[in-house]
């Protein structure tokens, strides 16, 4: 697309044009630009005019020199070479028409004028970048304003414009903000550019081109960048009137951190005005975060059900914060919180459901599990400043509701006992993946993303072996769950192989796993996805153990990492992927409270679980250990704890504990494939070949290729066993219709489709 510097470099040619037979070629082409207007764009024309010189000090590297170099120059000319052109800037044409008042330093040149030949307008006048463009005589013709602000955006812009289309510039009449357009066409996220780094942005600019964008943004915003700086300009931005509005905007909209450092001149404004919108101040909402902070540590010290009022009464207040921009910013964290504490009064306000074992696990996987979630979002955001006031407000709003599903747990498990565990199957083409300590709550969590990755995923349930704890729950979801039963290892809640009576260790575990035919997969390893697989992921629980409430913000991490080893398997051919897990666990912030074994009565002793001396005897409720009912495990009662000081803990008689989820995830791809490869007509039967690995594929000829009532055959044909079929157009008539060959599934669901003229595309 030929642009206005081509249209420069064609007509400067053309002013070497001569009459051959009754005129001597030009030694030289003088270009005078009186005004220096052509300046800003010679060093873009010295690349496509080969023989440019420019009149002015010495540079030969340049083409660059005083009147004597430019006659020494035309001296070494050979045959052949180009006219050179001479761009004079500073000098006017009128300069040469009188030799007395000529500069002495140009003397040298003048007589080139006879020698050579002018590029001037018709009228003898400088061509000007106004003037190429504009003028019908020798000029592009292009309707052009001449008021000063489209004049000075055209010579401030003039390289610029030379890179311009000018078939785009033949669209309409040209006025300064097309002009303007060519340097800026995001006036608003230049200016934020500009007050988030004055001085880069404007080095980015040349004097002429940011003489041109001063001019503009004063115009369109009414400030001086230069002489008002940004302090003013943030003041008005902050403002929103007029045009700052647009400016706010895009500020507020970005993504977040593209005007990364915009909020430290923000924090700076101080506007004169009383009335507008203060959440576009930073220290307005700096100061709301404070408020809300002290009334989160105070919310820690009030009874439940006021502390639930007081949640709403303030997400009254400061929940539309997270809507300002600095909750994208990161600057509102406390507002945040806010709102995951709103879903935790909602979530453990309503009652605990469920009489039974199953109506309580359906409660807990429809309902109750959102506690769980809101209350670890909320600690997830708890630093070294924030953190007392987030756990103290957590605590008071999710310790009773803990403690009142611990309950109801234990009510309905005095009247039907613990669920006799269940084993997860590991099927041909399933690899299972052991993910340690992975609560509902996350598994949910998980579970989501895995969906969105594009994943197929069934989300199931299952009540883990007592207690939970890993060394009794992680074999009972193994393939040789059958080979394992009770003994030495009790005390550790570890089981033994009933083979040998030894207790289970890691080196026993991988031994009888390959001999069930089950491959274990270490680190990356992804193995022969036919048969079947185990690999283990995922340190929630370590960390847990470690760390406390800081586990809530290793989880995102861990998911992260969960979702790459799933898709890691699945691209490695295994149909599907069962993720399953020992244990949840409880968090609470604070600790949970203590309950006490006396000293000397344990056997062992865990956070949550505890096996008594055979002779000992304590207020402390108990269960059969899974691996032998003869053993029983001694648990703290409600959420408590055995040792003092705990915030991560399981063992115990709690849904988080007990409920985990069972996800299945396969590649969300058809259950029937297929294609048409080729169509061949012979008279009004159409051929077809097909791939496809199902059976009973059908092939229809239709005009509307979803819409079955369009079809043009007499009947549509099963694909054979060679993947070929032969489908015949009744009525002679449609010879030459446009129509639609089908491949439908089994179900009627459309698999392809590839257009054809009915009778032959010839």
């Amino acid at each position: 697309m030929s642009t206005v510097l081509d249209a420069l470099v064609e007509r400067l040619a053309a002013a070497t044009a001569h009459n051959h037979v009754t005129e001597r070629p030009p030694v030289i082409v003088l270009w005078t630009d009186g005004d220096r207007k052509w300046l800003p764009a010679l060093s873009a024309l010295r690349k496509r005019v080969p023989n440019l010189w420019t009149l002015g000090d010495y540079d030969p590297s340049s083409d660059q020199g005083p009147a004597a170099w430019v006659k020494w120059r035309l001296g070494q000319l050979k045959a052949g070479d180009s006219v050179p052109v001479l761009y004079l800037p500073g000098v006017r044409r009128l300069q040469f028409r009188s030799l007395e008042d000529f500069p002495e330093e140009l003397k040298p040149i003048a007589e080139l004028q006879f020698r050579g030949t002018w590029w001037t307008q018709v009228n003898g006048k400088d061509w000007t970048p106004l003037a190429l463009l504009s003028s019908k005589k020798g000029g592009l013709g292009l309707p052009v304003a001449e008021d000063a602000d489209t004049i000075g955006a055209l010579d401030g812009l003039v390289s610029r414009v030379f890179d311009a289309p000018v078939a785009d510039l033949k669209k309409g009449r040209l006025e300064a903000d097309h002009f303007v357009a060519l340097l800026t066409d995001d006036l608003e996220g230049d200016v934020l550019d500009w007050l988030g780094d004055p001085e880069g942005t404007r080095a980015g600019y040349t004097d002429s081109e940011w003489a041109v964008f001063r001019s503009f943004v004063k115009r369109r915003l009414g400030v001086d960048l230069d002489r008002d700086g940004p302090i003013v300009v943030a003041e008005e931005l902050v403002q929103c009137n007029g045009g700052w509005a647009k400016v706010w905007n895009r500020y507020a909209t970005g993504v977040p951190g593209s005007y990364i450092k915009v909020h430290h001149v923000l924090e700076k404004a101080q506007p004169s005005a009383l009335m507008f919108d203060k959440s576009t101040l930073p220290r307005h909402n700096d100061a709301q975060e404070q408020v809300l902070r002290a009334a989160l540590v105070e919310l820690g010290e009030i009874p439940e059900a006021n502390a639930r009022q007081r949640v709403r009464a303030l997400e009254a207040e400061h929940g539309p914060r997270r809507g300002w921009v600095w909750a994208k910013l990161g600057r509102a964290r406390m507002a945040t919180v806010l709102g995951h504490l709103v879903a935790l009064a909602d979530a453990t306000e309503a009652p605990v459901g469920g009489s039974h074992l199953d109506g309580l696990a359906n409660w807990y996987a429809s309902a109750g599990w959102k506690a769980d979630g809101a209350a670890l979002a909320a600690l997830a955001l708890a630093d070294h400043t924030d953190g007392a006031a987030i756990h103290g407000a957590v605590r008071v709003l999710y310790l009773p509701w803990l403690q009142r599903t611990a309950e109801r747990l234990r009510e309905v498990v005095q009247t039907s006992e613990y669920p006799k565990p269940q084993g997860v199957p590991v099927e041909d083409g399933t690899c299972l993946l052991f993910a340690d300590g992975l609560r509902w709550d996350v598994g949910a969590v998980l579970a989501e993303r895995l969906l969105a990755a594009g994943n197929r995923v069934a989300h199931d349930g299952r009540w883990v072996a007592f207690p939970p704890v890993t060394g009794t729950s992680k074999p009972d979801i193994s393939a040789i769950r059958d080979q394992l039963t009770g003994g030495a290892g009790a005390a550790d809640f570890t089981p033994s192989v009933e083979a040998t009576g030894k207790t289970l260790d890691s080196v026993t575990f991988r031994k009888l796993m390959a001999a069930a035919s089950v491959q274990v997969l270490e680190g990356n390893e992804v193995g022969n996805p036919s048969g079947r697989g185990w690999t283990e992921f995922g340190d929630i629980d370590k960390y847990g153990h470690k760390h406390g409430c800081k586990t809530a913000r290793h989880v995102d991490d861990q998911l992260r990492e969960l979702e790459k080893r799933v898709a890691e398997l699945l691209a490695a051919g295994w149909k599907r992927v069962r993720i399953a897990t020992d244990h949840g666990w409880l968090l609470v912030p604070g600790g949970m409270p203590p309950a006490k074994v006396p000293t000397g009565l344990a056997e062992s002793r865990w956070g949550r679980c505890a096996v008594l001396k055979v002779t000992s005897k304590a207020d402390l409720p108990a269960l059969p250990w899974a691996w032998d009912e003869t053993v029983e495990v001694t648990y703290a009662p409600g959420v408590c704890a055995f040792y003092a000081n705990i915030e991560y803990a399981h063992g115990g008689l709690t849904v988080q504990e007990c409920y985990t989820p069972v996800l299945t995830v396969t590649l969300d791809k058809p259950d029937v494939d297929g294609s048409i490869n080729d169509l061949k007509w012979v008279g009004m039967r159409c051929k077809a070949e097909v791939s496809s690995t199902a059976s009973g594929l059908v092939v229809d000829l239709r005009r509307k290729v979803a819409d079955a009532g369009s079809s043009l055959t007499v009947t549509p044909k099963t694909v054979g066993a060679d993947g070929t079929c032969s489908v015949l157009v009744a009525d002679p008539d449609l010879a030459g219709t446009a129509a639609f060959a089908v491949l439908l599934a089994p179900d009627g669901t459309v698999l392809d489709k590839k257009p054809t003229t009915i009778g032959g595309d010839a």
